[in-house]
């Protein structure tokens, strides 16, 4: 624009000063009736300009005593608002085809026309859309709303990086317990708890973001186990008596949680608690709280008492099961019986093959010696992948 204003006024300044310069500053020769003017080229271009500057200082003079009057006034309003609502539709519009920098540039208008607090909320929305972070608490902090501002700053300050919460642990605290059900606030704080690996605080949000369906029900079921099996495995590093502890302090409700449940007999196995891992599993599976099929696949189940006799009367109502013939040759496999475990298994894959129960009955073959059966149960199993 500078650029342009000063090319202007270097061509006007040629066209006055060449003439002058030259001493041929020519003429223009006005006729009208009997009366004639005959004048300069300069002095034409010097009354023009001025002619101009004095017609628009009258009309700016008049514009504003008509303001002044309530007619004027409610006039220049209407036609003020009639602007405004145009540039508002137009954002909405740039807004529903996605093009954020059209919408930015019409809601800017809106808000210069009516200075509307809810337009400035709305530009600072496109504004973050477009990543502006900076633009975005620029128009915040044209609303007014201090408490908005600190919730949309930090949703800002999260959704561009999760890590910001780090620095931030108090404030973020402070917000939750402000709006302890806003969904964006919610999600983002699991993720960057995640992230900074604070499982305790995730914990307490769990309920939140289940009941705000936060997260699909796959989604909600890994970060719950994922928090559970994190905090279980702290507990178990100061004694296994406080992994007991942890575990009682559940309520009822979440010890039967397959998610929470599956967490505590991964941290059994890991510790190698064969016995409380035997009835975690064979309890849970009684219950309805564990999936047969999630253990096989995991490589859950471990060889105890409890576990064996409900997986004894399974077999003799279902013999021919085979989830329950690959539990039993997984069972007998950690028993070291490698002869039960080869034939339960091998019926297991006759009746429903698949990579799991191939790759279980070749660690059997391979126990076994048979290097040749072995390999070729992995061949079989990797058909399935």
């Amino acid at each position: 624009m500078r650029f342009a204003l000063t090319l202007i006024i270097l061509l006007i300044a040629g066209l006055l000063i060449g003439p002058l310069w030259s001493g041929n500053t020519g003429y223009i020769l006005i006729s009208l009736g009997q009366w004639t003017i005959e004048t300069s080229i300069v002095a034409a271009v010097i009354i023009l300009t001025l002619l101009i500057l004095v017609l628009r200082l009258l009309l700016a003079g008049i514009r504003r005593v008509i303001r002044g009057t309530s007619w004027g006034m409610s006039w220049f309003g209407r036609r003020r608002e009639a602007k405004a609502g145009d540039a508002y539709t137009d954002a909405l519009e740039a807004l529903l085809q996605g093009d954020y920098v059209l919408a930015s540039r019409n809601i800017n208008r809106c808000y210069q026309l009516g200075k509307d607090q809810q337009d400035a909320l709305l530009a600072a929305y496109i504004a973050a859309q477009l990543g502006d972070l900076n633009q975005a608490q620029d128009w915040l902090n044209k609303t007014g709303r201090t408490d908005d501002f600190r919730l949309a700053e930090m949703l800002f300050s999260l959704r561009a990086d999760p890590a910001n919460a780090s620095s931030r642990i108090t404030e973020l605290a402070g917000l939750l317990k402000q709006y302890p059900h806003h969904p964006q606030l919610v999600k983002l704080a699991i993720l960057s708890y995640r992230n900074l690996h604070k499982y305790r605080e995730i914990s307490d949000l769990l309920p939140t973001a289940a009941q705000l369906n936060l997260f699909s029900a796959t989604e909600l079921a890994e970060l719950t186990e994922q928090t559970y099996l994190a905090l279980m495995l702290a507990a178990a590093k100061l004694s296994l008596p406080s992994l007991r502890q942890y575990w009682q302090s559940l309520s009822k409700e979440q010890r039967a949680t397959t998610a929470i449940r599956t967490a505590y007999l991964q941290t059994l196995i890991k510790l190698e608690q064969s016995t409380a891992a035997d009835k975690i599993a064979a309890r849970g599976l009684k219950r309805g709280q564990l999936e047969l099929a999630d253990l096989l696949q995991r490589q859950l189940l471990v060889a105890g008492t409890e576990l064996r006799e409900w997986l004894q009367q399974q077999l003799k109502q279902h013999p021919d099961d085979a989830l329950l013939l690959q539990a039993l040759g997984q069972m007998a496999y950690l028993s070291k019986d490698y002869s039960l475990a080869q034939r339960a298994l091998r019926k297991a894959t006759e009746l429903a093959p698949s990579q799991r129960v191939w790759f279980d009955l070749a660690q059997t073959y391979d126990a076994l010696g048979d290097t040749n059966a072995a390999l070729r149960a992995y061949r079989e199993g990797l058909q399935y992948s």
